[in-house]
C-alpha cells in the first residue's frame, strides 16, 4: 500500500472534520464580542502600530481574552463585504471580511489600545473563493499590497457576484455600524470600508495543514524516517550516541535518561507523562542535551498553552531562552526582532567570545573527580557494613574481651566512617557546581554557534530577519528560500510551534530537524502531525493515555466510506481511525519495541491527597509521591455539600454563586497574608463552566482575573494546565444522574481532579450513594477519608533502628520508622520544625543492613528530602557525634555543660 493513499486518507478525514472560523455573519455576534471601528484605519493603513479603542469595551474584552483564552481568539477584521449572496446553493445574509487577523489588546496609562499578531492579515478563503473571477487566479500580494483598496477593487470587478466595490476605494476612511444597516437593506451586495474587533470561537482546524498534506502526498521525494517509521512499522537497529547527560543542570532521573536517549537514538519513540511528572521538563532537558551535541528539535502541540510552559523551563532551568524561538507569539516576534538585529549590528560580539571547549573540559574534568567521589563513598559504605557486622557478630557471641580487642584494634577506622559525611558533602557541593558550570557551558556553547552564524553566514540571518517582518506569507516564503537552515538551526536549535501555525513559520522541507516532539499527543488528531513529523529526522511523542483525547466531529460512516475510497482497512500499517484515535495512539501501535517507550513516575505537582485517588485508578499506584510527607496527610481536598439544582440549560446557579464566593474569600486571604495564589475553575459540563466565567468577568477586576490567573473551563479546556487552587463544580443533582454518567468517562475525570498544586474544593449537589457503586465520583467521594491512614511505615524494629529513634525522640525529633516516600521504604524519617532529614543505617544485620545507591540519593534530593548515612560501626564507638551531626541537619539545639550549643 503506498503512503500516499494513507496519508489521502487522513487528509480527506481532516478535510470532512474542519471547522473554520464562523466569519460569515459578524451581524450576529453578541454586543459584547464586537466593536465596529469608526473615523480611519491607520493600523490597516500601516500608519500606527496601534488603535485607541473605548476603555469600557478595552477593559471587558481584556478580561473576557484572559477567561476564554483557548476557547475564543480576538481578531481584527476588515474590507467587510455586506449583502446577500449565494452560500452551497442557499441565499444568506453576510456581513463577512475579506481580511483578518489575531488581535492583542494593551492598557498604556489608563488608555487601551489594539495591536495585530502578525504585520500580514490572512485572506478569508472561503468568502474569497465565492467572489473570485472566473480563470483568475488570487491577486499576486507582495510584501505592503494586501490591505490596497484599489487592488481588491481592480480584481473583484470582474467577479461572477454583482458587487458594489467603489466604496472600498475611501479606505483608511472608515464606515459606521448605521452604514452597514443601511448597505443590508440594498439589493447590491457592497465591499465596505469597515474595520471590526470581533470575539469568536478558535477554528479547530488549518487550511494550511491541509495544503501541507496535498504537498505531502505529490512530494516525489521518500517520506522523512520518523514519518516512515509511523506510517510502515519496520525492526529497526537503534543508534548507540554518546550522550551529555553530565553537561545539563539538574539532576535526571532514571526514566527522564532513557526518554533522551530514546530521543537521541530511535526514529520513533514515545513518552508517557502522567498529570505532574515533569514533562514539560523532560521535554526541555531532550532540547537542551540535542544543542549540547549540535542538533535541532522542533517541539508541537496543538495548544499554546503547553508551549508557553516548555519555552519557560527552557529559560528557567537551560537559559536557553535567546535560541529557542517561540514561532507565532507576538511578544516573543518583537524580542526576537530586536534580538536578531542587535546580532547583525554587533552589540553581542564581545560575549561571543566565550569559547565552550574550556566549559567542556573543566566539565569533564568535574565528572570525572565526581565519579571518583561517589566511588569512594560507596568504598565507604561498604566498610561500614563490613565493620558493622563483624561487630555486632563479637555481641552476639557475648564475648566481650574480643568486642574490646576489636574495638582498641579498628576504632580508628570506625571513626574514620565520620569521612563518610564529609564525602557526601562533597558530592553535594560538586553537583552544585557541576549544575552552574552545565549552565555556563550550555551558555557558551549558544554564543559560539551564534557567533559562526553571523561571522559565516550573515546573508542567511538577514534573510532570516527579514521573513520574520514580512507583511505576507508569499514574502516570508520567497525570503525562506534564501535561508540556509543547517547554519540557522545550529544558532536557533529549539523551536516550539503549534500545529495549526507551523506552516506559516518554516517550509515543508523533509528532515530540516534532527528530532520532532509531539507534547500533549493525546489532543492531536493524526493528520494535523504529519507535516510535522515530514520535518525531521526522528520523533518523540509524549502523551498519557489516560488523559483527554482530541475530539472529532467525524462520523463513522463518513470515515469508513473514505477508507474504503483508498481501498484501506484498520488492518493496514499506519492506519488508525482517524476518529477515535490520537497521534498518541498510532504511536504506540508503530512501536516494536518497548526500549522505545518510557514512564515518566515521579509525581511533583500536587500535595499527595490531590493525587491519590488518580495514582492509584488510573495508574496502578505506579506514581512515586514526591510531596508525601507524613505532615502532609490531609486538609487539601475539601468538600462542599450545597443544595442546588440543575437547570433546563444544564446550569447549577447556587454551586456558580457559591464558586465566586469562594474565589472572593482566597483572594481577600491572599490580600491579607501578602502572596498570590493561581485559581481556576472547572465544571464537566460547557453550560456550567460557560456561566461561571461570565460571572468572574462581572464580579472580578481585570487586575484580580490577570494577578491569579482566573479562569473557568470544562475539561478540555485545562489540560496541560494547571492551578494552586482549583474548584470544581460537578453541576448535577439528584435528579441528573443520566449527566452523571457523562462523570464515568476516565480520561475526562482524570483530568478534572489533577489541576491543582495546593488545594482543591468540590462544590456538590447530589447524593453520591444514589450513584452506582462503579461510578468514580462515588469512588472519588469516597477516598476523601480514607487518605488520612495511608502512611506506610514498618511496626518491628530492629534493634539499631529502637537505639537511634529512642535518642531522638528523646530530642524531640519526630521519627517514622520504614516510611515509604517517593516510592522507597526509608531506613528512619525524621522531622523537626518541618524540616526532614532520611537516615540511611548500614551495617546492622537484618533489614537494615545494606545502603542505598546513590541514584536513591539523587531520587530523595529531587523530592527535597536529605539522606544521611549512620553506620553501625560508628554508633556504637561515637553515639554523641551521631546525634550532633543529625540535630546540626535538623537545626536541632542540644544541650551541654547546662549551656544551650548550637550543632
Amino acid at each position: 500500500m503506498s503512503y500516499q493513499s494513507v496519508i489521502s486518507y487522513y487528509r480527506d478525514c481532516y478535510k470532512e472534520d474542519s471547522a473554520d472560523l464562523n466569519l460569515w455573519n459578524l451581524n450576529k455576534l453578541k454586543e459584547e464580542d464586537r466593536l465596529v471601528l469608526g473615523g480611519q484605519d491607520d493600523l490597516g493603513s500601516g500608519f500606527l502600530p496601534r488603535l485607541p479603542i473605548p476603555s469600557d469595551f478595552g477593559e471587558q474584552m481584556t478580561k473576557r481574552v484572559e477567561v476564554y483564552q483557548r476557547e475564543r481568539v480576538l481578531l481584527y477584521a476588515s474590507f467587510i463585504l455586506v449583502g446577500k449572496i449565494e452560500i452551497k446553493g442557499e441565499m444568506k445574509q453576510v456581513v463577512a471580511p475579506l481580511l483578518f487577523n489575531e488581535a492583542t489588546i494593551d492598557k498604556d496609562k489608563n488608555c487601551y489600545y489594539f495591536s495585530v499578531n502578525n504585520p500580514a492579515p490572512e485572506i478569508n478563503e472561503s468568502l474569497v473563493e465565492l467572489l473570485m473571477p472566473e480563470g483568475h487566479a488570487m491577486p499576486d500580494f507582495d510584501n505592503n499590497n494586501i490591505q490596497s483598496a484599489s487592488l481588491w477593487t481592480s480584481w473583484l470587478k470582474d467577479s461572477p457576484l454583482e458587487l458594489d466595490t467603489l466604496e472600498l476605494l475611501n479606505f483608511p476612511e472608515l464606515v459606521g455600524n448605521d452604514e452597514i444597516k443601511r448597505a443590508l437593506r440594498r439589493k447590491k451586495t457592497t465591499l465596505l470600508p469597515a474595520s471590526m474587533l470581533i470575539f469568536v470561537e478558535r477554528s479547530t482546524s488549518s487550511r494550511g495543514v491541509l495544503h501541507e498534506l496535498e504537498e505531502l502526498i505529490e512530494s516525489p521525494t521518500k517520506l522523512s524516517s520518523s514519518l516512515n517509521n509511523l506510517l510502515s512499522p519496520a525492526d529497526i537497529n537503534n543508534a548507540t550516541k554518546l550522550l551529555k547527560y553530565d553537561y545539563l543542570p539538574g539532576l535526571l532521573s532514571t526514566p527522564q535518561k532513557k526518554i533522551i536517549s530514546i530521543a537521541a537514538n530511535s526514529s520513533l519513540g514515545c513518552a508517557s507523562g502522567p498529570p505532574g511528572t515533569g514533562k514539560s521538563y523532560t521535554i526541555a532537558a531532550i532540547a537542551a542535551e540535542h544543542m549540547a551535541r549540535g542538533e535541532s528539535v522542533l517541539i508541537v502541540a496543538n495548544n499554546d498553552a503547553a508551549l508557553d510552559v516548555i519555552a519557560e523551563k527552557l529559560d528557567e532551568s537551560f537559559g536557553l531562552s535567546d535560541v529557542s524561538i517561540r514561532a507565532g507569539q507576538k511578544e516573543f516576534l518583537k524580542k526576537l526582532k530586536s534580538y536578531i538585529a542587535d546580532l547583525l549590528a554587533g552589540y553581542f560580539s564581545e560575549e561571543l567570545k566565550n569559547e565552550p571547549a574550556a566549559c567542556e573540559l573543566e566539565l569533564k574534568k568535574l565528572n570525572n573527580s565526581l565519579n571518583k567521589m561517589e566511588a569512594r563513598f560507596v568504598n565507604f559504605c561498604h566498610k561500614a557494613i563490613i565493620r558493622g557486622q563483624r561487630l555486632k557478630g563479637l555481641e552476639e557471641k557475648d564475648s566481650q574481651w574480643m568486642k574490646r580487642l576489636y574495638l582498641a584494634l579498628a576504632s580508628n577506622g570506625i571513626r574514620s566512617l565520620v569521612k563518610q559525611w564529609s564525602s557526601l558533602s562533597d558530592i553535594n557541593s560538586q553537583h552544585e557546581n557541576r549544575e552552574k558550570l552545565a549552565s555556563s557551558y550550555l551558555s557558551a556553547l549558544k554564543n559560539t554557534n551564534l557567533k559562526t552564524l553571523v561571522e559565516t553566514q550573515r546573508k542567511s540571518l538577514q534573510a532570516f530577519n527579514k521573513a520574520i517582518r514580512s507583511r505576507t506569507s508569499k514574502r516570508q516564503f520567497e525570503l525562506f528560500d534564501d535561508i540556509e537552515y543547517s547554519a540557522l538551526l545550529s544558532a536557533f536549535p529549539v523551536w516550539l510551534v503549534s500545529l495549526n501555525t507551523l506552516y506559516r513559520v518554516l517550509p515543508l522541507k523533509a528532515e530540516m530537524f534532527d528530532l520532532v516532539i509531539i507534547d500533549e499527543a493525546t489532543q492531536c488528531n493524526i493528520s494535523s502531525c504529519l507535516p510535522a513529523l515530514y520535518r525531521a529526522k526522528r520523533a518523540m511523542v509524549v502523551g498519557d493515555t489516560k488523559q483527554l483525547r482530541h475530539y472529532s466531529f467525524l462520523a463513522k460512516s463518513k470515515e469508513a466510506q473514505i477508507m474504503s475510497k483508498y481501498d484501506l482497512s484498520l488492518n493496514t500499517n499506519g492506519i488508525a481511525s482517524y476518529r477515535d484515535n490520537s497521534i498518541l495512539d498510532l504511536t504506540l501501535s508503530s512501536l516494536n519495541s518497548q526500549d522505545q517507550l518510557a514512564f515518566l513516575d515521579e509525581h511533583f505537582r500536587s500535595k499527595p491527597e490531590l493525587i491519590h485517588f488518580s495514582n492509584h485508578s488510573f495508574y496502578q499506584g505506579k506514581l512515586k509521591v514526591m510531596q508525601h510527607r507524613p505532615c502532609t496527610s490531609s486538609g487539601h481536598l475539601h468538600l462542599s455539600r450545597l443544595e442546588g439544582t440543575r437547570d433546563k440549560s444544564g446550569i447549577n446557579h447556587i454551586e456558580a454563586a457559591q464558586v465566586i464566593a469562594s474565589i472572593k474569600e482566597q483572594i481577600d486571604e491572599d490580600n491579607s497574608a501578602g502572596i498570590v495564589h493561581s485559581i481556576g475553575v472547572i465544571s464537566p459540563f460547557r453550560h456550567q463552566a460557560e456561566f461561571i466565567a461570565k460571572e468572574i468577568e462581572a464580579n472580578f477586576s481585570e487586575a484580580e482575573i490577570f494577578k491569579h490567573k482566573l479562569r473557568s473551563a470544562t475539561p478540555f479546556g485545562f489540560q496541560g494546565e494547571e492551578r494552586d487552587i482549583m474548584l470544581i463544580s460537578f453541576a448535577i443533582d439528584n435528579e441528573s444522574k443520566r449527566a452523571a454518567v457523562y462523570l464515568n468517562k476516565a480520561d475526562v475525570f482524570n483530568v478534572t481532579i489533577t489541576r491543582a498544586r495546593q488545594k482543591q474544593i468540590l462544590f456538590l449537589s447530589i447524593d453520591e450513594t444514589t450513584l452506582p457503586e462503579h461510578n468514580l465520583l462515588r469512588k472519588y467521594l469516597g477516598s476523601i477519608h480514607e487518605f488520612e491512614a495511608k502512611h506506610s511505615t514498618v511496626n518491628e524494629l530492629d534493634e539499631f533502628q529502637s537505639k537511634v529513634i529512642c535518642e531522638l525522640t528523646s530530642l524531640g525529633i519526630k521519627t517514622w520508622p520504614g516510611y515509604t516516600i517517593a516510592g522507597t521504604e526509608v531506613d528512619i524519617l525524621c522531622r523537626h520544625n518541618d524540616q526532614y532529614i532520611a537516615i540511611d543505617l548500614i551495617g546492622f544485620p537484618g533489614p537494615w543492613n545494606d545502603f542505598f545507591e546513590l541514584n536513591t540519593y539523587k531520587l530523595f534530593k529531587r523530592a527535597g528530602v536529605e539522606v544521611l548515612p549512620i553506620s553501625y560501626g560508628l554508633w556504637v564507638v561515637d553515639k554523641g557525634v551521631c546525634i550532633q551531626k543529625i540535630a546540626k541537619k535538623l537545626n536541632v539545639s542540644l544541650f551541654q555543660n547546662s549551656e544551650e550549643v548550637q550543632i
